[in-house]
């Protein structure tokens, strides 16, 4: 099968065809590019190609900002194909709905999602802190007796609400909209959960508390981080290690991990650990 440089070879300079990015993220049929800036007016040729490349693809959008506000939306333009941001991602098995313009979303992660939902047992309650459109919580609410879900983006909380449905799991998920620190004291949750999901690499360490008081005698926690190079592992142990001393509650880390890299030297990082 042809590359993407091979077939925009002719139609780009040398030196433009040196700046067209490899990677790119595919979410359901919909291809998230890079443009840098000195092929911006080459953006139509290379998005087409790429629908050449992949004939599941429908739409090209490319990113025009970072990811960044409390609901972690990285904006993006339609660049080629359908006039739309809305898809339907398929991932191990489960149908995810989301429009990319209005939630995160990461095709990068389902290996690390499935690790995390087979660990999962029949009999568990499960609290995903910061849900998202349900990667976690969707196939977790297959396996478990219960998922409570959490997140700031009301468009997460409503496309998790019409996950549930397509995967046939209404009955077992429990969706807020909110601050997951304040959904969780206003319905005082306190030693509810078996298993606590705190995917928000940027800040999910600044909400150990919560999972703290969530947590039952022997639950697990699935926290993740984003920590350079250098402080592999031991900036993300520290701070729940502080968490430990300031909550009176001991931990046991179970096991980290890297899952992903953010920037050169700049690592997603997932440690398990156990609350008595």
């Amino acid at each position: 099968m042809a590359t993407l440089k091979e077939i925009l070879k002719g139609k780009l300079s040398k030196e433009e065809l040196a700046s067209v990015r490899r990677g790119f993220d595919i979410v359901g049929d919909i291809a998230q590019i890079e443009i840098p800036p000195n092929i911006e007016k080459k953006e139509k040729i290379i998005a087409d190609a790429i629908m050449k490349l992949h004939k599941n693809v429908k739409v090209v959008v490319k990113k025009i900002g970072p990811t960044s506000g409390e609901e972690r939306v990285r904006p993006v333009k339609v660049i080629a194909g359908e006039k739309r941001t809305e898809t339907i991602h398929v991932e191990n098995g489960v149908r995810l709905k989301l429009d990319i313009n209005k939630v995160y979303f990461s095709p990068r992660l389902g290996t690390e999602h499935l690790r995390v939902v087979n660990q999962i047992k029949k009999d568990e309650v499960v609290f995903d802190l910061f849900s998202g459109v349900g990667p976690y919580a969707i196939p977790a609410a297959k396996r478990a007796k219960k998922v409570v879900v959490i997140d700031i983006n009301p468009h997460a909380i409503k496309y998790l609400k019409e996950n549930a449905k397509l995967n046939k799991v209404e009955d077992k998920i429990e969706a807020y909209v909110g601050d997951c620190r304040k959904v969780v004291k206003k319905h005082r949750w306190k030693h509810r959960a078996d298993r606590i999901i705190m995917n928000l690499p940027m800040h999910a360490w600044e909400f150990l508390d919560v999972a703290f008081y969530v947590a039952k005698p022997n639950a697990i926690v699935h926290c993740y981080f984003f920590l350079p190079e250098e402080e592999l592992f031991k900036g993300a142990i520290k701070k729940i290690k502080d968490a430990e001393k300031k909550l009176r509650r001991k931990t046991r880390i179970l096991r980290k991990r890297k899952c992903g890299q953010l920037a050169p030297r700049i690592w997603r990082v997932v440690v398990d650990f156990k609350i008595y």
